[in-house]
């Protein structure tokens, strides 16, 4: 869809508040980090997080939604499930 990436960024703060997640993305790294029994959904998190950050075209703005990803924890949890082999 186009536009369909800022549009979410853009609703973020609303989605945010119903949620009630302190960070953007929180809820989603959650459902990530909790769900090792489906490799598809783990690769859908995934690609959807890729797709986020390099969407978007100000690249100060791609390194601070990388951060907030590395800050979430994403490269922590990718290194422990990634050394076990899966």
């Amino acid at each position: 869809v186009a536009g369909g990436v800022q549009a979410r960024l853009t609703l973020h703060p609303l989605l945010a508040q119903v949620c009630k997640e302190k960070h953007r993305f929180e809820r989603l790294m959650d459902y990530f980090r909790n769900e090792d029994s489906s490799i598809d959904f783990m690769v859908a998190c995934m690609q959807f997080i890729n797709i986020v950050v390099h969407s978007v075209e100000d690249m100060n703005f791609r390194v601070h939604l990388q951060y907030e990803f590395t800050k979430l924890g994403l490269e922590e949890f990718l290194q422990v499930w990634g050394g076990q082999g899966a």
